[in-house]
């Protein structure tokens, strides 16, 4: 685990992601809206003391300044998130991250390295890199963290913050990320 965690920061300082520097102490006070874009598409209004908005900026003008997203490696994939519309994937972070910049807000992007929810009772590694040996796996890794970063950046949205993996305290892309089996890659 601990390679895959340096290999993201490695990326990250590689193509030019940084922490913002300031003199001020900013607070994180956030919310993780990933499910935003599906609640919009399904026609839910979010109103704010009776007036109608856009939650984004509703979020803002209460105080909130960091807007967390999820990101799955393929969410349409047989196990994923979100089989139908792939919510969550690639194209919707971009779509959102630019949504949340527009809004001059920070942006912390969760790197889940599965198809669906990680949490410590499952970190399942995902569909298509299930069949991969442990080097190919750590090569999916640098491909998609880079990849998903370069994207970011390009589109001048680049994350403020980067989360790896969610609630790994069992650790991530089991079986070869897992802290209670042995592995000798």
């Amino acid at each position: 685990m601990k390679r895959v965690f340096l290999l993201v920061i490695a990326i990250a300082s590689y193509i030019g992601v940084s922490a913002q520097k300031t003199d001020n102490t900013v607070y994180a006070v956030g919310a993780d809206i990933s499910w935003l874009q599906s609640q919009e598409d399904r026609g839910t209004k979010f109103s704010d003391g009776g007036i109608e908005g856009d939650a984004i900026e509703i979020l803002r003008t209460n105080g909130f300044n960091y807007i967390r997203l999820r990101l799955f490696v393929d969410p349409r994939s047989e196990l994923g998130y979100s089989r139908r519309e792939g919510y969550c994937d690639l194209e919707h972070t971009l779509q959102m991250a630019k949504r949340i910049k527009d809004a001059g807000m920070y942006f912390l992007l969760d790197f889940h390295y599965s198809d669906n929810w990680a949490d410590p009772q499952k970190q399942i590694m995902p569909q298509a890199w299930q069949t991969l040996s442990y080097k190919e796996v750590c090569e999916e890794v640098y491909k998609h963290t880079k990849s998903t970063l370069e994207a970011l950046v390009e589109q001048g949205t680049a994350p403020d913050m980067v989360q790896v993996g969610n609630e790994i305290s069992n650790g991530m892309l089991w079986p070869y990320g897992s802290i209670r089996h042995s592995f000798d890659g």
